[in-house]
């Protein structure tokens, strides 16, 4: 093959064929054999267009016409590439030979994206069968300074520390991926893919839940919202309080499945409460067994958040009612003009939820969180 002329190291020249070279990429990333002949136009050559002069035009178009007769390029129609100013005749730029035209730039191959050297390197390295390899190309996992296919060699190993019982999903991500405990959170069914198994066999990180007991036998569970709402409940010795265990519930964490199992949830409670064996023991059958409890109740801010926690609630635990003598005097408040607009508390990204499932709570409450606006529950005490 001869060698190419000196110009075609240029500015303007190496911008054309960079372009086309561009072109040739995104027609493989689209899985095109080829790239379509494209229109000359500014966006493709800007230096051809940015000359002052039509002299500098024309011989800029002569190099164009010269790469086409080197087989670097083609030009379409012919007479275009005769004419020293076929630029005027709406020319088309073709690439007739690939691997010249990607030579003459220095880009012999195509820079492959993030997302292909993913894919690439699970399906080339990746332990497990093709459904497997469908699950996990479709997490793109990046670490700095770890390739994709070091990344899937250490997934791999989940096979290994499945072997070992009562591993939390972090401490697996630390093991495998050099300390790193959050790689593998949300990604639970990458690992039940590569297990083969129907669900994820390492459990996230335990829900701590705080609990006080009543003093007494305990007919009652009253899941609570927030931290200071639980806090002041726990210090007093209300009515209506009595014979409630209190739950301090942390947003969505009190709806989750992993709550009712021993394995996703520790307990920790309140000296302020009962102690007793027997009633601990009897809660705890109650959370984890599933024995019956005769009332659930549920106690948080007016808002569409707290309405969407009940309902998720009763999912996990069936027939939860939103707990009255804490909504009512909320309920009040509203009427009275004594809400806020969610802008107003930084809530603008709440949903709205049509209905709970409980009663009362739609009928009473859901209904005035549109009109009235919502009501935060630190605001009340018994």
């Amino acid at each position: 093959m001869n060698a190419l002329p000196a110009w075609i190291d240029s500015d303007p020249v190496q911008e054309l064929l960079n372009a086309l070279v561009d072109r040739l990429d995104s027609a493989q990333t689209r899985g095109s054999a080829k790239a379509q002949a494209v229109s000359l136009s500014k966006a493709l050559w800007p230096s051809f267009y940015s000359q002052p002069f039509e002299s500098d035009r024309e011989a800029l178009w002569l190099q164009a016409r010269e790469l086409a007769t080197l087989g670097l390029i083609a030009l379409t129609p012919e007479r275009a590439a005769r004419a020293t100013v076929g630029y005027d005749m709406s020319p088309k730029i073709g690439m007739p030979d690939p691997a010249r035209l990607r030579a003459a730039v220095g880009r012999l191959e195509r820079v492959k994206s993030v997302g292909e050297l993913w894919r690439e390197a699970v399906y080339t390295h990746l332990e497990g069968d093709e459904s497997a390899k469908k699950v996990v190309s479709g997490y793109n996992i990046e670490i700095e300074g770890h390739s994709p296919v070091s990344i899937v060699q250490r997934i791999n190993k989940l096979h290994s520390e499945a072997k070992t019982s009562g591993l939390l999903l972090r401490e697996v991500s630390s093991r495998l991926f050099w300390g790193m405990s959050k790689v593998l959170d949300q990604r639970e069914r990458l690992v039940a893919a590569v297990l083969g198994l129907d669900e994820c066999p390492f459990p996230a990180s335990p829900i701590q839940l705080q609990v006080n007991l009543s003093q007494g036998s305990t007919s009652g569970v009253l899941f609570v919202e927030n931290a200071m709402s639980f806090e002041k409940a726990a210090r007093r010795t209300s009515v209506e309080y009595r014979g409630l265990a209190l739950v301090f519930a942390s947003g969505f964490k009190a709806s989750a499945t992993r709550l009712r199992s021993e394995e996703g949830a520790s307990l920790f409670y309140s000296r302020r409460g009962c102690m007793e064996p027997t009633e601990v023991a009897r809660f705890e059958q109650w959370l984890f067994q599933g024995n019956q409890m005769p009332a659930v109740y549920f106690w948080g801010d007016l808002d569409w958040e707290g309405m969407r926690i009940l309902a998720t609630l009763r999912a996990s635990f069936g027939n939860v009612e939103a707990w009255q003598p804490g909504y009512d005097p909320m309920r009040e408040r509203l009427l009275a003009g004594g809400g806020h607009r969610p802008e107003a508390a930084d809530k603008r990204g709440q949903r709205s939820i049509a209905a709970t499932g409980c009663l009362y709570a739609d009928a009473q409450l859901v209904p005035l969180l549109d009109t009235f606006g919502f009501v935060d529950q630190e605001l009340f005490s018994l």
